[in-house]
């Protein structure tokens, strides 16, 4: 799979950037090339089963993140 640079202004759904940021977690734990059960724990709750994540509180902190980044974004330091 090649890589493709998005530009820092582009936008991508909720879902999206859900999966991108799991994707992102797994390729770091890979490259310390040794076992991390913490992120291992963290990256199995993060998968997808049945349309939703395996662990459904992992889902709704990511709503509450994206939430928390829309609004400090909304308003001026």
């Amino acid at each position: 799979m090649g890589l493709a640079t998005m530009q820092a202004n582009e936008t991508i759904t909720l879902i999206e950037a859900y999966d991108a940021m799991r994707i992102f977690v797994e390729i770091v734990w890979r490259r310390m090339d040794k076992p991390q059960e913490e992120i291992a724990f963290l990256l199995a709750g993060l998968k997808w089963a049945d349309g939703s994540p395996v662990d459904p509180a992992m889902w709704q902190n990511w709503l509450a993140a994206a939430q928390r980044v829309r609004e400090e974004r909304a308003s001026p330091p």
